[in-house]
């Protein structure tokens, strides 16, 4: 219907009635809204939510009668989406059907927004629709479990897209009908749906083991996954595991030989994540060392190294932690101060007070830098008493000339 012809329709079944009066009202904001440019169609597209059910046929005729201007499209669709009504999501479900640009996106975003009244209508194009994508995209956004039956229509969609939007919306719930699919998607060709699967089994662990699925089993081996981001997804979901098993596994990667770097780093940082003794066992077994003088230590070796303190230094073991970090500190694969100066705050952190007296030898090193996070570490742990062991070893004749100078140093510093 044209939008004249609706004015006319309103006009006469409103006749000497104040509805008619906001008939006029809407046509002059909407009139506005279809000439204007985009800041005028900004602010008057606040307005119209305000008139209420009788807008949304009016804004529907200036939908389907706008091809040639996206932009109103744009704007029509958004608010449309602020009627929680069965005409408004009609015709943006119609939107989804007949086109894939930016004004369907916003469809769908729109969809939802207006959540459970919409869903009856995107299941009818979930498997049908050229705009899969953008239908499984808006269901993805809703928290509602009903939408999980009409996902799992589309798990072996040829789209990787929806694929693997399916396999991230679904581990949200705890529906045991999400198990077979995850485990699917497990041997999907895609490596990222393979990595969405992976990471979901580590969300969903309860859920799996109630179905008597044992996930480090399931996550394990992806940690030779022809992908290494695959490889890196199964280290990280094993870190958010955190139990033993995950743990172990993790470290029979990480001590194999011939392990890409970034995957190294990766399995450091989800033994961080862990957070228990095991953990800090295996990030000390891994610590890179220079077996003698005139051994090379490369770039990787100091990388390795430095992501190693940075997980020890958020270990929740803050005894054992520090522990670790005194022997990667006598252990150094090179003389490079930046690596005393990581290894010096992270003590820092931990806040331990065994860490106090290599604090104390550290202010021995020559370079400033390394004094000065020296000096800052020791004011984290314990100020009070690490000044009056400052004091204390100022007036030692038995402490060594290069020590001595880093606490004159810290007591200027204090």
């Amino acid at each position: 219907m044209k939008l004249c012809q609706l004015w006319n329709q309103f006009g006469e079944n409103s006749s000497g009635n104040p509805l008619q009066t906001i008939v006029s009202e809407l046509r002059s904001v909407l009139t506005e809204l279809e000439n204007g440019d985009f800041q005028s169609r900004w602010e008057t597209a606040k307005q119209i939510p305000e008139f209420g059910q009788p807008a949304i046929a009016f804004l529907v005729d200036l939908l389907y009668n706008n091809a040639d201007d996206p932009e109103l499209q744009w704007f029509v669709v958004r608010i449309l989406g602020q009627f929680n009504h069965t005409d408004a999501v009609m015709a943006l479900a119609q939107l989804l059907q007949e086109t894939d640009d930016d004004v369907a996106e916003m469809a769908a975003q729109m969809l939802a927004q207006i959540g459970p009244q919409s869903v009856d209508a995107l299941a009818v194009l979930i498997e049908s629709s050229p705009s899969r994508v953008l239908v499984v995209s808006a269901l993805s956004q809703m928290q509602d479990a009903v939408i999980v039956p009409l996902l799992l229509k589309v798990v072996a969609d040829v789209e990787v897209s929806v694929r693997l939007k399916v396999m991230e919306t679904l581990s949200r719930f705890h529906d045991p009908q999400i198990i077979p699919t995850l485990l699917q998607g497990l041997a999907d060709l895609s490596a990222k749906v393979r990595q969405a699967a992976i990471a979901g089994i580590s969300y969903r662990a309860d859920l799996f083991q109630e179905h008597h699925h044992d996930p480090v089993a399931l996550i394990q081996p992806f940690l030779n996954d022809l992908n290494v981001q695959v490889c890196q997804a199964a280290a990280l979901a094993l870190g958010r595991l955190g139990t033993n098993a995950a743990t172990q596994a993790l470290c029979t990667t990480a001590s194999a030989k011939n392990v890409p770097i970034p995957l190294k780093l990766t399995i450091v940082q989800a033994l961080g994540q862990i957070s228990n003794d095991q953990s800090v066992q295996v990030l000390q077994k891994l610590w890179p060392r220079a077996n003698s003088s005139l051994q090379v230590v490369d770039d990787e070796d100091q990388t390795l190294a430095e992501a190693i303190v940075k997980a020890l230094a958020l270990n929740r073991q803050a005894d054992r932690s520090t522990q670790a970090l005194i022997y990667c500190l006598h252990h150094q694969p090179t003389s490079d101060p930046a690596l005393k100066k990581t290894i010096a705050s992270a003590l820092g952190q931990l806040a331990d007070l065994q860490a106090i007296p290599e604090l104390l030898q550290l202010l021995g090193t020559p370079d400033r830098g390394v004094r000065l996070h020296a000096i800052a570490a020791l004011k984290q742990i314990a100020p009070d008493y690490a000044y009056s062991k400052l004091q204390v070893l100022a007036e030692d004749p038995n402490v060594e000339q290069d020590v001595r100078d880093g606490i004159a140093i810290a007591l200027q510093e204090w």
